[in-house]
């Protein structure tokens, strides 16, 4: 039989329920339980430095795909909360689990889903796994949020200007302590300053966006500036020298103020955010209500005068309250899939005048950059969307007539990277390369066990070995991460086949249908205005240049 084990562990730590010992424990136990005499095949599966919280974590996805494979019969694991703390999460595993009648069990809790009390007993363990987390998390807010009100940085991704310094320091037992604090980076205050400055005389926020693209100015990542990274740093009350008047708009705003203003210092702000967490695992942030929000006077300086922070605040509510965003008036199909071809920007819907000849209003596809920049950055040409939307749709039609010579081309290209990667692993044969290296290794041990006095030659021979043997192993996973793509491939040949059966039924299909219909066939979509060419290249590297 096939078993798999997974073992989890938040920390790096050979202590306690370490991973090595979590499998340990699995491995014995199964053994132990055996009264059929069954010989096991063990696949084990590690996850050391990740969070119960959530179920993305790489060996744990790499097990679930496994799962699909049907590469083994049984899961077993230490305890519940080794797969998640999480009820919908671990709920949702159990789901798959029995889908593809994979046993599981927990040796800790004594819980085996071949009977109908295990899995309800399961059930209700991984709430009580789930409430445990909770609470713990419960207690580290409560802690953080006290310590929130003496104004220290408590980590996170520091704000354009400034870098987390580490520091030590010592109470009154002489216990040494560490916290972060933050430092500033001078050459990027002075590009905050900037900002301010430029805001404060254009009086626009898209205008400000435009005269930083237009001077090349960069976030700290690389990325040009966009709306929401500037209205972040133009709201933020960390560059504000604290007074009593910043004091008093904060608090209309319904935040709970602490320290004591000084003109001098900036603000830190607190508990702005919260996880929140999908159906499919994946969790995103989203700000709280400013009731929650703490804002207290911290230990670095400011650098904008507080008159002229609060003229900022002003001048943006005025200008977001006359900002409306309008109905979705055009569903063009492109939307989030067509690109520039000159820049790589996304193309997006530009609103152009009623067509004298049809009465029509005409949409245009634009470029993001070119738009944003004001011609500066980019200058491709607008495509129409009446124009562009049909020729995709015909090429989707096109690919559904020819879909067996498609799939055949994907099969074909498929096993072609198999073939090449088998044959590679046969000319190297890094198994065995790996495993005569470690008896090398061992070798040479015993070598310097007997003599001693050889350590000057052996020492950096086995270094040696060791750099060759990590090389070996590299390559060895590589080639392994390979194969499980081109498994993988082949799982999504069956996708792709559903798709393109749709692909002839195409004008029968909802507006969002399409979309999805031309997002899973198609790597990307480009237009260039300039030449005309409209580059559709379809999954597989099949490319359809239409003029």
């Amino acid at each position: 039989m096939n078993v798999a084990i997974y073992s989890r562990k938040s920390k790096f730590t050979g202590k306690g329920e370490s991973i090595e010992n979590q499998v340990q424990m699995c491995k014995d136990y199964l053994l132990n339980q055996n009264r059929n005499n069954e010989t096991y095949e063990f696949l084990i599966y590690e996850d050391e430095g990740f969070s119960g919280g959530n179920t993305n974590r790489p060996e744990f996805q790499r097990l679930m795909k496994d799962v699909a494979l049907k590469k083994f019969d049984m899961l077993i694991c230490y305890r519940l909360d080794r797969i998640s703390r999480n009820v919908a999460d671990f709920s949702s595993t159990l789901e798959t689990l029995q889908r593809y009648n994979v046993d599981f069990v927990s040796i800790r809790e004594q819980f085996d889903t071949s009977s109908p009390m295990g899995r309800a007993m399961i059930y209700i363990a991984s709430v009580f796994a789930q409430l445990e987390r909770e609470t713990i998390a419960e207690r580290v807010k409560d802690n953080m949020l006290e310590l929130s009100k003496s104004g220290r940085w408590l980590g996170g991704t520091p704000p354009l200007g400034y870098k987390s310094s580490p520091v030590t320091y010592y109470d009154e037992n002489m216990t040494e302590h560490s916290m972060a604090k933050l430092s500033t980076d001078e050459e990027e205050l002075e590009l905050v300053k900037l900002i301010y400055s430029k805001y404060l005389e254009l009086k626009s926020l898209s205008a400000l966006e435009a005269y930083l693209l237009q001077n090349y100015y960069k976030t700290r990542t690389g990325s040009n500036f966009r709306k929401s990274s500037l209205k972040s740093i133009l709201t933020n009350p960390v560059y504000a020298k604290s007074s009593e008047e910043i004091f008093d708009y904060l608090s209309s705003q319904g935040m709970t103020l602490c320290g004591e203003p000084d003109n001098i210092h900036g603000f830190l702000t607190y508990n702005k955010l919260k996880t929140v967490y999908s159906k499919d695992g994946n969790h995103g942030r989203e700000f709280r209500d400013t009731s929650d929000w703490i804002v207290a006077v911290s230990k670095h300086n400011g650098i904008i005068e507080s008159e002229d922070w609060l003229k900022v605040q002003k001048m943006y509510s005025v200008n977001s309250d006359k900002f409306t965003v309008s109905a979705r008036s055009h569903n063009a199909l492109l939307t989030g899939i067509l690109k520039c071809a000159k820049c790589g920007s996304a193309m997006r819907i530009l609103h152009g005048p009623v067509s004298k000849k049809t009465g029509t209003k005409l949409y245009y596809y634009a470029c993001t950059l070119k738009k944003d920049s004001k011609g500066s950055r980019c200058d491709n040409q607008n495509g129409k969307v009446d124009m562009i939307d049909p020729i995709v749709i015909n090429a989707i039609k096109d690919l559904g007539k020819n879909k067996e010579d498609f799939i055949n081309d994907l099969i074909e290209k498929t096993n072609k990277r198999k073939k090449t990667l088998i044959k590679s692993s046969l000319e190297n044969n890094l198994d065995s390369l790996i495993k005569q290296k470690k008896t090398q290794i061992d070798n040479l041990l015993n070598k310097l066990s007997l003599n001693p006095d050889l350590e000057d030659f052996i020492i950096p021979k086995i270094k040696e070995i060791k750099e060759e043997l990590n090389n070996l192993n590299n390559n060895l996973n590589t080639s392994n991460n390979k194969i499980e793509e081109i498994n993988m491939d082949e799982l999504s040949l069956s996708f792709i086949k559903c798709l393109l059966e749709k692909c002839s039924i195409i004008d029968t299909l909802t507006h969002d249908e399409i979309k999805e219909l031309i997002r899973g066939l198609t790597e990307n979509i480009t237009w260039n205005g300039t030449t005309g060419d409209l580059n559709i290249n379809f999954i597989g590297s099949k490319s359809d240049k239409k003029k």
